[in-house]
């Protein structure tokens, strides 16, 4: 991909139009061929080997402090937001209710040139991709247009294909989706938005522990930052990133990934469940599976040091980088499948 001539730069003051939910700010940018200004940073060890961070649907990156923080003791992490989320911006102006924007630009292929770009832009070669909850969908899709870059994958509560297929262990998501798609765009923009502030409600979190998509200790602050970040966000946008996120099916070819990769689970994950983890372990020759007790699918932030433990002795163990001795986390890690096979999603 040809970057501008000013495809990197470096500011201190906020950039415009930034939704916020930022642990670490994005000193850096790149610009995608088609306009999207990808806003970064890149921290932690200069010698160390390089990590980059794929956070999850409309997630800016503030699910990654436990973990990221650590990883940065030893390693050079890239922190970035995806397009249209957090700094970044879009490939170009919206216009009225976004009709200059399609779900073609909001693909996982699209998010993951996006992050091609940006490890251009630092030289970065050997990169661990650690996705999260659609950021696995993204840092397979990143082995696979650009094999080059890739030394390992750790794919963390997250789907290779459809979430909506799994969600809840029911396919009513999948069937529901089409409506929300067709049925978004005729909502009157006040009510929209009216709508999407109703996440930063005090029941929004609640809500969320009673139906289990998060677990009773998930921590309350990075949520709020989520949550106050998601209300920023435009719904028609999020239809869109959810489009893409629902089109990708990685499975036919998931027995052809050929570097070492680490998958983790949390055993009461409803978005993601145990079962898409052993469906990946199966599928992918080199793989290693960790259970997170009682983990959901925050467990990124319920269980960080267990995470991050995990995390550090598959990169040390299996891929060359700094050695690790996980004396903290409580997980068990499976003995590698021998004989992979392709996968596919039901519906």
């Amino acid at each position: 991909m040809t970057l501008q001539p000013d495809a990197l730069a470096r500011q201190d003051a906020p950039w415009p139009g930034d939704r916020g939910g930022h642990l670490w700010p994005k000193d850096r940018e790149v610009v995608a061929d088609d306009g999207a200004r990808i806003r970064y940073t890149v921290r932690g060890a200069e010698s160390g080997p390089w990590v980059v961070l794929c956070s999850g649907y409309l997630c800016p990156d503030n699910f990654w402090g436990g973990v990221g923080a650590g990883l940065m003791e030893r390693h050079r992490v890239v922190v970035l937001n995806y397009r249209g989320v957090g700094a970044s911006t879009h490939p170009r102006d919206p216009g009225w209710r976004t009709r200059n924007l399609s779900p073609h630009d909001y693909t996982i292929p699209r998010l993951a040139s996006d992050v091609a770009t940006v490890l251009d832009a630092e030289g970065a070669r050997d990169v661990t991709p650690i996705g999260h909850s659609m950021g696995v969908q993204v840092a397979l899709q990143l082995w696979r247009s650009r094999p080059e870059l890739v030394h390992g994958l750790v794919l963390v509560t997250g789907p290779y294909a459809s979430p909506l297929h799994t969600f809840y262990g029911s396919q009513l998501g999948a069937r529901l989706f089409p409506f929300a798609r067709l049925g978004v765009p005729l909502i009157p923009r006040p009510v929209q938005r009216t709508l999407t502030q109703a996440t930063r409600l005090p029941i929004a979190l609640p809500v969320a522990r009673l139906v289990r998509a998060l677990g009773p200790d998930t921590p309350n602050e990075p949520m709020h930052d989520y949550l106050r970040h998601l209300a920023r966000m435009d719904p028609m946008i999020a239809i869109k990133v959810a489009q893409g996120m629902h089109d990708y099916d990685a499975g036919p070819w998931l027995h052809r990934v050929d570097t070492p990769t680490l998958i983790v689970v949390g055993s009461r994950d409803t978005f993601s469940p145990p079962r898409i983890g052993e469906q990946l372990l199966a599928a992918v020759p080199d793989s290693e599976l960790v259970t997170v007790a009682g983990g959901t699918h925050a467990a990124l932030i319920e269980q960080p040091d267990e995470i991050h433990d995990a995390v550090a002795d598959f990169v040390g163990r299996k891929l060359g980088g700094p050695s690790w001795t996980a004396a903290r986390h409580r997980t068990a890690v499976s003995a590698p499948r021998t004989e992979p096979r392709a996968v596919h999603l039901p519906g």
